[in-house]
């Protein structure tokens, strides 16, 4: 399911997008959430608590602009795509750089709104296969997966390590597990843990991970399997 937010302030124009974005999710025979906003406002307090796909942007509002709805999106840590929908100067839309996905001129075409969405649409499905996303407090995030360094698992929350900082969120790891395990990028030699194979070396029945003197006990019953992904992923890499 995509879901799909776009904001103008003018009711003529929304009707126009809801129309447009109808007709394409029956073309494509998918399932497109929907919310309309009627200012930016209104659509950054929504973000709070939910999480878009991608958000469709008037430039021209009342209030804050789409320009400024935009610049608060990404303070907010949202990497949501963004479709401007505007009669904006073209010379202008080469200053913008939000994770655009396109500009679309009013009045507003469905084929070219279609042809933008299918951009996002592809780009979505590349980034689901790279990135990791959790639920935290209704938002739902994303962290690529080559930063994630391991998954640990205490008191019935997951803290995931990256490169850069940690943070926690409500699941099991054998949940997370069953999301990952087909890949080769990662091991579970422990009931209480998920390493990123990038990052760390296997000694022994011992999980030593790289550039720290942090050293993990590999689990009796993970065993085998740790190290059947281990070597594969080792000679994979050196082919």
């Amino acid at each position: 399911m995509l879901r799909i937010a776009y904001c103008d302030d003018m009711k003529v124009d929304r009707d126009k997008i809801m129309s447009s974005l109808s007709h394409i999710e029956e073309k494509w025979n998918e399932e497109f959430e929907i919310i309309p906003f009627s200012c930016g406002e209104k659509l950054c307090n929504d973000l709070v608590q939910k999480h878009y796909d991608i958000i469709l942007l008037d430039i021209l509002m009342d209030g804050i602009d789409g320009i400024e709805t935009a610049t608060r999106i990404r303070s907010m840590g949202e990497e949501n795509l963004i479709i401007f929908i505007s009669n904006y100067d073209d010379r202008i839309k080469e200053l913008f750089d939000f994770r655009t996905i396109a500009f679309i001129d009013k009045p507003l075409e469905t084929e070219k709104l279609e042809e933008a969405l299918q951009k996002a649409y592809n780009i979505i499905k590349k980034d689901i296969e790279n990135i990791f996303s959790y639920k935290k407090g209704g938002t739902l995030k994303y962290i690529p997966l080559k930063d994630i360094l391991y998954f640990e698992s205490r008191r019935n929350q997951i803290i995931i390590h990256t490169n850069k900082y940690q943070d926690t969120f409500y699941d099991t790891l054998s949940a997370i597990w069953s999301r990952l395990q087909e890949m080769d990028q990662f091991i579970m030699p422990h009931r209480s843990f998920i390493f990123n194979l990038s990052c760390v070396t296997l000694k022994s029945d011992k999980i030593v991970l790289r550039n720290t003197s942090k050293i993990y006990n590999i689990g009796e019953r993970y065993k085998a399997d740790t190290e059947e992904r281990y070597l594969k992923y080792i000679e994979k890499r050196f082919k």
